[in-house]
């Protein structure tokens, strides 16, 4: 290129990541972009504010200014054409880069400035306070909570498919049935691509999240990884309640260096590229493949000259990890040894909605200038997979005058020839699944699952599973088959599309990704296991409607004959009722109109022996559940307790009932009313735990208990059990006239024959319950 001059350059940035203290109110979206500008002159060696004619401000949702860029102008003391901006975009600082770097380059603009910022985390601690954040510029009300309806058809709100936790997981799941990878190992893909961003984040100083997390700590479901929406934990999504802004200013070569600016620090911008797919997301050819996002990528190697491989540094949009793998599969990869983020990326960097790009050109000039790279790739993403654009940054001046290349008209070319989906808002019949979404709620349980399914002629509709569908919903998220391909059923129920899977693709009660777990054991014992470990295994009306299931089923097969009830938790049986139903009327009504009392167990009609196999704490509710069990093996490091009377309630699941009829009256008249822990080694000696164990052999402990209970006749132990429970309750002359009435039954069946045979031939008898 004959006139380097004439090619655009960034010359200043700045960032600012501000983190208040407890109680006090951080900066406003507007004070961040102010500090960030000034940063970003300074950077620029100063003098550069007054330059800028083209001034860009990146649409933000903290707070409601009437007029956002007259504000920052004003604030700053210049006087520019401010740029329209419209609408949250990840990809808009990206877009706004290129077309400043073409306006620079033709001539009609001196310097430009593109600047945001976002302050939710502070927003949010403010709400937290109940109060308005102090100091921040009057003019209205502080923005809602981000809500995806607005942004989507009538048709994906119905369903679910509303904010992009919702969305983006439909990509992330058709992407790994596409590859044919288990869960498992699209899983454990995402937590290595992510910790490479999490690598990144622990060197940046201006990361929200500095820890390093390793791809372990991304991937394990803890109290501070939650799961989201399947397959993402917390810490594979953007983190949104940040306080960042930053800015960055660009001018032509020629001016920069007539200015006084070294060449050293100079960043020119080479050329780039965007696309957008089609708004509405369910209307899209498929959910495996993103080809606007492959043409913004590609197009702009080609247009710069260049191959993934000589790219030497990158930000890969990261709000989810299907958009970098998307992005990734598109160029074929980046060369060994570049990570795909020069800032963190949004889990860990922070995700300042649309201006998170304006962070990662800072972050690629800084590289740059510094000689870690010569080439940087830029891509980012807007919507819901929406919009995309890519540009690239280099050390050395391109070899041509930068473009900025519109791809629409190619999107749409390719896809002239691929039929459009045709969308149904109501249908009846048998479909497929195509994708689909399992969202869960703050405590880890799974809240909504949404089937986007295909009929038999190949159109699109979306439906939803039951809520009580325990057993489809573990299909969705256990691991332990691909739903997505699988057939199913949709009806209309309440005007709503209702989907059932077929039956013989479910998987049994009590399957893994359920609420209770049943596992078989030799020996004809069952093990049911408490399954809610981030809610430390508290009763709720989902985790007790699956118990109530559960007690049916163990009733109803005949070989089970003995239970153990354990939990998921080895540091916490169960912690009694979630508090939080006690806050939602609702959930609190549902969970006690449940069959068979609290948690489905307390007052459920059982014939056969249930054995608690307690770890850890059993509190409240959880020591309720061991009193209504049979049978207590007990860690011997283990505690029980009742201290409903700490919070101004009593335990009355049984506790205050059951515990006098175990424990000598005066040692339950302290427990019931200090509400104190009674250690586990105190009830084993006065009997209410039948053994003590190591915490790791608990469980082995109670099934050994359970066989040898089950090694004797079915019929006899149903009635023995009949006549226990009614023993503390009935008279001795009742409870004789009751057990002469059970032997009688008894007498008479093969069992009993069996028993007596048996013995006389010394062999071991083989019971039939009959």
């Amino acid at each position: 290129m004959e006139n380097l001059d004439l090619l655009p350059v960034i010359i200043g940035v700045g960032d600012i990541t501000d983190r208040p203290e407890k109680g006090q109110s951080g900066l406003e979206p507007l004070r961040l972009i102010e500090v960030a500008a000034r940063a970003a002159d300074t950077d620029a060696g100063g003098g550069w504010l007054a330059q800028v004619d083209r001034l860009y401000v990146v649409p933000q949702l903290t707070w409601p200014y009437n007029d956002l860029p007259a504000l920052v102008s004003s604030t700053l003391g210049i006087a520019p054409t401010v740029v329209p901006t419209e609408g949250i975009s990840g990809d808009s600082p990206v877009r706004y880069l290129m077309q400043a770097a073409v306006e620079i380059a033709a001539g009609k603009s001196v310097a430009a400035m593109i600047c945001g910022a976002e302050a939710f985390g502070s927003l949010r601690a403010a709400a937290s306070q109940r109060k308005s954040p102090d100091g921040w510029t009057p003019g209205g009300k502080a923005a809602p909570l981000i809500d995806g309806s607005s942004y989507v058809t009538k048709l994906a709100s119905k369903y679910g498919l509303k904010d992009p936790t919702e969305v983006y997981t439909l990509y992330e799941n058709a992407l790994r049935a596409a590859h044919g990878q288990t869960a498992d190992a699209s899983t454990a893909e995402s937590a290595a691509l992510w910790s490479q961003y999490a690598a990144v984040a622990a060197g940046n100083a201006y990361a929200w999240d500095r820890a390093g997390h390793d791809a372990s700590a991304i991937a394990t479901a803890s109290s501070k990884n939650r799961p989201i929406s399947y397959p993402y934990l917390k810490r594979m999504v953007a983190q949104l309640y940040v306080n960042q802004g930053a800015a960055f200013i660009v001018t032509s070569r020629g001016a920069a260096l007539a200015a006084g600016v070294p060449e050293s620090r100079l960043v020119y911008v080479g050329s780039g590229a965007g696309a957008s797919d089609i708004d509405d997301f369910l209307s899209r050819p498929g959910y495996a493949e993103c080809l606007p996002m492959a043409l913004a990528l590609t197009e702009t190697l080609k247009a710069n000259g260049i191959t993934a491989q000589q790219i030497d540094a990158a930000e890969i949009y990261s709000c989810f990890p299907c958009i970098p793998k998307l992005a990734l599969q598109a160029i074929g990869g980046l060369r060994e040894g570049v990570a795909p983020s020069v800032t963190g990326g949004l889990s860990f960097f922070g995700g300042p909605l649309g201006d998170f790009m304006s962070h990662a050109i800072t972050a690629m000039t800084r590289v740059i200038r510094e000689g870690a790279a010569n080439t940087g790739l830029l891509y980012g993403n807007g919507g819901y997979v929406t919009k995309h654009h890519a540009a690239v940054l280099l050390r050395q001046p391109p070899k041509a005058v930068p473009t900025n290349v519109e791809l629409n008209e190619v999107v749409a070319a390719r896809r002239a020839s691929v039929p459009a989906i045709t969308l149904l808002e109501s249908y009846e019949g048998p479909a497929t699944v195509e994708t689909y979404l399992v969202k869960h709620d703050g405590s880890g349980d799974p809240q909504l699952a949404t089937i986007v399914a295909r009929t038999p002629d190949g159109a699109r509709t979306v439906a939803a599973l039951h809520p009580h569908d325990y057993r489809g919903q573990a299909l969705l998220i256990n691991g332990e088959r691909e739903p997505i391909g699988l057939a199913g059923h949709i009806a209309l129920v309440n005007g709503q599309m209702q989907w059932t899977f077929e039956a013989a693709l479910l998987p049994p009660v009590g399957a893994p990704g359920s609420p209770v777990l049943l596992e078989r054991r030799d020996g004809f014992v069952a093990v049911v296991t408490l399954n809610r470990p981030l809610r430390m295994n508290s009763v709720n009306a989902r985790l007790a409607r699956a118990l109530a299931e559960i007690i049916r089923l163990t009733e109803a097969d005949p070989t089970i004959r003995v239970v153990v009830l354990a939990s998921s938790r080895p540091e916490v049986f169960c912690a009694g009722l979630d508090l939080s139903s006690l806050s939602n009327p609702r959930a609190l009504q549902e969970l006690m109109t449940i069959e068979g009392g609290f948690a489905g167990y307390v007052n459920a009609v059982r014939s056969k022996p249930w054995i608690a196999a307690v770890r850890g704490q059993a509190l409240g509710g959880g020591f309720e559940l061991a009193l209504a069990s049979e049978l207590i093996v007990a860690a011997d490091d283990s505690q029980f307790g009742l201290p409903e009377v700490k919070r101004g309630i009593i335990a009355a699941a049984g506790g205050v009932a059951r515990l006098p009829r175990a424990l000598p009256r005066n040692l339950a008249a302290q427990a019931v009313l200090t509400g104190e822990p009674m250690a586990a080694e105190l009830l084993h000696r006065h009997g209410v735990v039948n053994a003590l164990a190591p915490a790791d052999q608990v469980i082995d402990t109670a099934v050994a208990l359970g066989q040898r209970i089950a090694a004797n006749a079915p019929l006899a132990i149903a009635e023995s059990l009949k006549l226990l429970k009614l023993g503390v309750d009935v008279t001795d002359a009742e409870l004789s006239r009751l057990s002469m009435e059970a032997g009688a039954r008894l007498m008479g069946t093969a069992d009993a024959r069996e028993g007596g045979q048996a013995f006389m031939e010394k062999r071991a008898p083989v019971w039939k319950g009959k």
